[in-house]
């Protein structure tokens, strides 16, 4: 456009005319957006893009730290291999009281994942996280060459923000990956129809649902969707019938859908595994413990106030679901008013997936995944903007790099302890804890905390049981209200006589989440609680009673801060220096050196941590001090 005005204005008493707002002459302008238009239409600024897609998929997926579900999946998963079964009787694993009759059905998914660490370990895990991955990305790129548009700046961006904004949610090795994969999938075909119209490949679904139904409870929105699907399509054939399905693709879609959800009855447990996820789903009582106790359910909407780098993972999502959502709201509308029609079925689907990805963390790849198969669809497919202008290039373009480069900085500033490839998945667990036990075989039962239960679950069933663990349904009718009853305030002697009352443990192992419990135990009226053993991240205490049967090897074991002396982990050394400065301060500053000696410049939050340790040692000292005087008087 430029160029054209160059050529035709070639007075030079007029040039003055149309020199640019920002005093530019036309000529200079021209030969910038030149440069611009080059770089986002040049193959190899593509393909570097292409190339740099995976290396941002490794940095933004690193071995998850956070969810102990994978441990009690492949207790799960170990369990159905060495007994040859796909059914469980889930009270097995506890020795509270439990409801035998609850059911959960991930029995392909969980012994995926136990056979890909039993062989491979951790890097079997990370194997099998990268060929989920694979799968999402082949069903887009597969989707992208059904409308003839390559893998190009824009599609690759957009990829990109997917899988970040997917992380929080899909970072974790367990069975939900699979509703990952298969979901996109099924949007696939179903685009892949209506661009094609090859009715009959509906008839997927019902095989999809038969493996569905086994590996996640994930198809519950897989079958919410076809629902969603087949009354957006009516409403189509109702008030724009151009856009609609043919009425006998829509005959196929409706008895694929039944089909598909027959194809759910082929459980291990049948009809009652639909009943008892119906039950589930539609608790109150199950949807406020999740809501209000565990991370995974908790609503983004409070993420879009404020944006804070430290919390880079959930702030993304939380803002990558609205501007896509406002970006489809902005498409819808233009579509409207340029063709006078839209698709019901895109509009619904979008609403309810964003929604629900919102209000439940957990459920926000759904919208993400179904939001590139929209765009492109509307973008492409139904508004023909099949070329892109290269100011969108340009865009996508800084968009990725920006993404990129925040990934790259969050990862260094923030992450310090990231690790990849499977690498140390353990290395979060209470493992040196847990061996201990097996070591020296203490006598139980064992009080555990809830998410340290789930490794207790894969490490110590059959000679230890768990008093809780993450599988939270169980125990729904007595232990979870007890136990976070117990948990949520502060504990004293006559609280904890009185829960041993009905719960008679002897041991307890908590996770240093739990470091107020721990002390309150160790601290209460009596003395009858001591310090047993303790690691990187869990604490072993052990009830009076066991004192005339513990072996003087086990009053024996190190538990100076000196074993921690080679430690880098910034999340580790806060851990244990919070435990240690509790007992004793002078403790609390040899870790704080160590944390001042191995912890990385690089870690951003590493200064103010070193105030805050400075800070809570002087507290203690004069805590001790005010006691030492009280005593004196």
């Amino acid at each position: 456009m430029f160029e054209e005005k160059n050529n035709i204005n070639t007075d030079k008493d007029n040039e003055n005319s149309f020199i640019g707002a920002d005093g530019c002459h036309p000529s200079q302008q021209s030969s910038f957006f030149n440069f611009i238009k080059k770089i986002a239409s040049s193959k190899y600024v593509r393909w570097f893009v292409i190339a740099l897609l995976p290396v941002l998929f490794l940095l933004k997926f690193p071995v998850d730290i956070v969810d102990y579900d994978l441990w009690w999946q492949m207790a799960l998963g170990k369990y159905y291999v060495t007994h040859h079964t796909l059914t469980v009787d889930h009270s097995i694993f506890s020795w509270t009281p439990t409801d035998p009759t609850w059911i959960y059905n991930t029995c392909l998914g969980s012994i995926i994942i136990y056979l890909f660490y039993n062989y491979m370990g951790g890097f079997g895990l990370w194997l099998m996280h990268g060929m989920v991955s694979l799968g999402v990305f082949l069903s887009f790129y597969v989707f992208l060459r059904l409308l003839k548009q390559r893998l190009d700046i824009n599609s690759v961006t957009m990829i990109a923000v997917i899988a970040i904004g997917c992380s929080p949610a899909c970072r974790y090795y367990k069975p939900e990956l699979f509703s990952l994969l298969i979901f996109s999938w099924l949007l696939f075909f179903f685009f892949y129809v209506k661009v094609s119209g090859r009715k009959f490949l509906f008839y997927i679904y019902p095989l999809m649902f038969v493996l569905w139904v086994n590996l996640h409870g994930g198809f519950v929105v897989g079958l919410v969707f076809l629902v969603m699907a087949f009354l957006g399509e009516i409403l189509n054939k109702i008030f724009f019938p151009k856009e609609s399905l043919k009425n006998e693709t829509l005959i196929h879609l409706g008895i694929a859908s039944v089909l598909s959800a027959l194809a759910t009855l082929l459980n291990p447990y049948g009809m009652d595994y639909l009943i008892s996820t119906y039950m589930g789903v539609t608790s109150k009582a199950y949807a406020q413990t999740h809501n209000s106790y565990i991370s995974a359910y908790a609503s983004l909407w409070s993420y879009l106030k404020n944006i804070k780098i430290e919390y880079f993972n959930v702030n993304s999502t939380a803002w990558i679901m609205t501007v896509m959502y406002l970006s489809l709201t902005v498409v819808f509308i233009y579509e409207l008013l340029k063709k006078r029609s839209s698709d019901f079925t895109l509009l619904i689907v979008s609403i309810s997936l964003y929604w629900k990805g919102m209000t439940t963390s957990r459920a926000s790849y759904f919208f993400l995944v179904a939001s590139f198969f929209v765009v492109f669809f509307l973008v492409v497919y139904r508004l023909k903007l099949k070329n892109f202008s290269y100011k969108i290039t340009v865009i996508s373009l800084l968009i990725f790099t920006s993404f990129f480069m925040l990934t790259i900085y969050h990862s260094i500033r923030y992450e310090p302890n990231n690790q990849w490839f499977g690498k140390g998945i353990d290395d979060y667990a209470p493992l040196t804890e847990v061996n201990f036990l097996k070591k020296y075989k203490i006598e139980g039962p064992i009080f555990n905390d809830y998410v340290v239960g789930g490794y207790l679950m894969w490490k110590l069933y059959p000679d230890y049981k768990v008093f809780v663990d993450p599988r939270c349904g169980p125990y729904m009718n007595q232990v979870i209200p007890d136990y976070l009853k117990f948990t949520g305030k502060h504990v004293n002697h006559e609280d904890i006589r009185n829960f041993r009352g009905k719960y008679p443990f002897k041991l307890a192992i908590l996770h240093y989440r739990q470091m107020n419990l721990i002390f309150d135990f160790l601290r209460s009226e009596g003395d009858e609680w001591r310090l047993l053993y303790f690691e990187k991240n869990a604490a072993i205490l052990m009830h009076q009673s066991l004192l005339p049967i513990i072996k003087t090897e086990v009053g024996n074991v190190n538990l100076s801060p000196a074993r921690f002396s080679k430690e880098r982990n910034p999340s580790v050394l806060l851990n244990v220096f919070n435990f240690y400065v509790r007992l004793d301060p002078e403790a609390g500053r040899y870790i704080c050196e160590i944390f001042k000696r191995n912890v990385s410049n690089f870690y951003k939050l590493k200064s103010e941590l070193l105030v805050a340790m400075n800070d809570e040692i002087k507290a203690r000292e004069k805590e001790i001090q005010y006691q030492q005087i009280w005593w004196s008087h």
